[in-house]
């Protein structure tokens, strides 16, 4: 084994724990919009991942809708059902459908198809949406700076 790999698996409890604090307050921004529903807001953000999925693949359509200005046309969106999110989850159909309703019922999530949700690019151009993206890209940036401080290598 390299010492690259070997200084990566010596990190690897530091990168979780700095890491894992950012997932909480990452979290915790997000769930201040959904009445702090900690379960709901991970169905959520997980409905926002599978939707967004081209955007990851195509670094021209991703450097395109990067601003908080730039939300993406909801044409581009992946619908999911609520069966693939709830494997992708591994939470159980009925918990993962109640949190679609109530996503639907809020305004954050559109039944596209008898199978497929998909969020709300209104709403995520919402002025409360758009604070909690850009309070989270800068905790998101903290993040980084700390490892980097920790002397984490390889860290952008």
């Amino acid at each position: 084994m390299g010492s690259r790999d070997q200084q990566r698996r010596d990190e690897a409890r530091l990168i979780s724990r700095v890491c894992g604090g950012y997932l909480l307050r990452s979290l915790k921004t997000f769930a201040a919009l959904l009445d702090h529903d900690y379960g709901l807001t991970v169905v959520y953000l997980a409905i926002l991942q599978a939707n967004l999925g081209a955007l990851e693949e195509d670094a021209d359509l991703a450097l395109r809708y990067a601003g908080l200005d730039e939300t993406p046309p909801e044409a581009l969106y992946r619908p999911i059902s609520v069966h693939a999110l709830a494997q992708t989850l591994h939470m159980p159909y009925e918990t993962t459908r109640r949190g679609v309703g109530r996503l639907i019922e809020l305004g954050f999530v559109s039944r596209v198809s008898r199978n497929g949700v998909i969020a709300l690019s209104a709403r995520q151009a919402h002025p409360d949406c758009k604070q909690a993206i850009e309070a989270d890209a800068m905790d998101a940036g903290r993040m980084f700076a700390h490892l980097r401080r920790l002397g984490v290598d390889g860290v952008a």
